[in-house]
């Protein structure tokens, strides 16, 4: 059945691709993939529903009579998927190199990636890269396996801990929170894994502990404390407030109680996930995109599909931008007054 749902899956993507115009289908922007995260953290659901949004929410006066036949009508001749990644900073280099049309990426991965800065010092800095909306604030997750009795990041020393794959937002974090707490990746037993391979190996007792940046609920960690065998670890205010003055896109927060059944406030340190898209794509696309997402329907859309998508606030979303606007954004939020002209 998983087989056939598969070719269903594929066969269907390929019907709407037939159904692009040529001049769309041989350009980037006949397919807008959009770059996200592992399936088990929060890009990669968002990222779903903003496809959903582009290619789903009913756009100008012909559209009407397209959606009540065939229950689709999006952007004209585009078609958005969201693709499963190892996060922002192998997103970042997807969309130099011309792979994707869009991601999500952090805020300050995006920041360090356009200047050449932190783990982007001295390789080609990455100028294709355009922001176009603030997303939502998403936190550190520092799950524990109960029966190691972690109390503190202090106590990871010598333990199996998780810290995410390489190209990951998070794996830069993890690496730059352990220095705080003045560790490194030698005083513990590191692995390069997602969360979601990280889980069965925690609850088999293989490992004490796995990170994740990602906006709350996430998958991960919401199966990893409904089993009883885990718990959510909190990073205390002087540590962060170190990492913070290192880092001006971190903030300190928590993670309200009862984001996860049960579970009391935690908390532990905050940075932005944007959504970005290469320069090279025509202003009327990013514009359209954009409407469609800060549309009524797109709302409900991005709303109604995770406790996240409700976050998604359009006054909010030239928050904490570093990078150059793409200018089909610039022309969106200036005819909108969030750009004063």
């Amino acid at each position: 059945m998983r087989s056939r749902g598969r070719v269903i899956a594929i066969a269907t993507g390929l019907a709407l691709l037939l159904a692009v115009p040529a001049s769309w289908a041989q350009s980037p922007a006949g397919l807008l993939r959009i770059g996200t995260g592992g399936q088990s953290g929060t890009y990669f659901p968002i990222g779903s529903l903003i496809a959903r949004t582009v290619s789903e929410t009913p756009l100008g006066a012909d559209c009407v009579a397209a959606d009540a036949r065939d229950g689709r009508c999006g952007l004209s001749g585009v078609v958005a998927v969201a693709q499963t990644s190892n996060g922002s900073v192998a997103n970042v280099a997807a969309l130099q190199n011309g792979e994707i049309e869009m991601a999500l990426v952090q805020a300050d991965v995006a920041d360090w990636a356009y200047n050449g800065k932190e783990i982007f010092a001295g390789k080609p800095r990455q100028e294709r890269l355009r922001f176009v909306a603030h997303l939502y604030s998403e936190a550190m997750h520092v799950v524990t396996r109960r029966e190691a009795r972690i109390t503190a990041i202090a106590n990871l020393r010598g333990r199996t801990v998780a810290m995410d794959e390489p190209g990951s937002g998070t794996l830069v974090h993890v690496r730059n929170l352990l220095r705080i707490y003045n560790l490194s990746e030698t005083d513990l037993k590191p692995v390069y894994i997602k969360p979601d391979l990280a889980l069965p190996r925690l609850q088999a007792g293989q490992l004490d502990a796995f990170f994740i940046v990602a906006g709350w609920p996430t998958r991960a960690v919401s199966d990893a404390l409904a089993s009883g065998q885990a718990s959510l670890l909190g990073i205390d205010a002087e540590a962060a407030g170190r990492l913070i003055r290192q880092n001006p896109f971190l903030s300190f927060g928590s993670i309200p109680a009862n984001a996860y059944a049960g579970q009391s406030a935690v908390t532990t340190l905050m940075v932005g996930a944007q959504l970005a898209v290469r320069a090279d794509l025509p202003e009327e696309l990013v514009r359209g995109m954009l409407e469609a997402m800060w549309s009524a329907r797109g709302g409900a859309i991005l709303a109604g599909g995770h406790p996240r998508g409700s976050d998604i606030r359009f006054d909010a979303a030239l928050t904490g931008r570093s990078i150059p606007l793409h200018p089909g954004a610039e022309r969106f939020y200036r005819a909108r007054g969030l750009i004063a002209n």
